[in-house]
């Protein structure tokens, strides 16, 4: 639909030409023809009903009402260069409170080094770090960001994936050796387990070979709710534990149980960062 008031487009055109001298200066410094700077000019005139330049093979002269529609011209000019500048000084400069929520096995591994980066390019932001798995209701709780590991993401929160893991099943080679290596996931079943209460299926693994899934009931005699101390634990020789690759250590600790199963027997699982849609209606808590 045509707008009857004519566009800062068209404005910044006309005080290029009156600036200039004429339309041949003008479309030089706006890197275009001169037909389309004169059918700009008179577009802009037929939308104003007044003549703004007088014009003649030598030279451009203004009217009256060019002169006055110049000035409004230059103070739009001067407008627009400073709300660019404002918006970039405030993208530059960015400052207040960021609200977070994050796990306590990703705090752990990753929490020191990408806060302190992240206050080395933005000094002026604090963080209120909230270190928990449980579950959080972004929008009634105020937090800004979610950081959780899940397979499938709420369909109300806007997510975008950090990272892929891989969990292990990882062992003491003391309990390897008096136990043995289990042949199969459902060796598990009758072998000492450390299980993470708040995984995803408790004390049912899952395993995932060439596209068939396969869940297993381990054995296991104490739940723990947190990865370290289940690393710990297994590291004692306590039992069987499954952790997530960065939790698990170096590929050296892990190598008695990794030898034992072909990678594909390895369940992914993805760290995704969520935050809260702009809707009216409340949504549902993040996980």
């Amino acid at each position: 639909m045509e707008t009857i008031e004519p566009s800062s487009e068209l404005a910044l055109v006309f005080l290029e030409v009156a600036e200039a001298g004429s339309i041949t200066a003008a479309a030089e410094r706006l890197a275009t023809s001169k037909s389309q700077v004169s059918k700009q000019l008179s577009r802009l005139e037929a939308l104003l009903g007044a003549q703004l330049l007088f014009r003649s093979t030598r030279k451009l002269t203004l009217t009256e009402a060019g002169h006055a529609y110049l000035g409004y011209c230059r103070r739009l000019r001067a407008l627009l260069r400073e709300s660019a500048a404002a918006v970039r000084g405030l993208s530059g400069d960015a400052h207040g409170t960021v609200r977070l929520t994050v796990p306590q096995m990703f705090a752990g591994a990753f929490g020191a080094e990408l806060l302190l980066a992240f206050h080395q390019q933005y000094p002026r932001i604090s963080v209120a770090l909230d270190v928990s798995v449980a579950e959080r209701d972004l929008e009634e709780e105020g937090f800004d960001l979610a950081i959780r590991s899940s397979r499938e993401l709420p369909p109300q929160l806007v997510a975008r994936q950090l990272f892929l893991t891989r969990d292990w099943v990882v062992a003491a080679p003391a309990l390897l050796a008096e136990r043995g290596a289990p042949a199969e996931p459902a060796d598990l079943a009758r072998l000492p387990c450390v299980v993470h209460s708040r995984y995803h299926g408790g004390a049912r693994w899952r395993f995932e070979r060439d596209g068939r899934a396969e869940e297993v009931e381990v054995a296991h005699w104490l739940q723990v709710g947190d990865y370290s101390l289940n690393r710990k634990l297994a590291e004692a020789g306590a039992g069987f534990a499954r952790l997530p690759d960065f939790v698990a250590g170096p590929p050296c600790w892990a190598a008695g149980w990794s030898g034992c199963w072909p990678a594909g027997r390895r369940r992914r699982g993805r760290c995704t960062s969520s935050i809260r849609r702009k809707r009216r209606s409340r949504p549902s808590p993040g996980r």
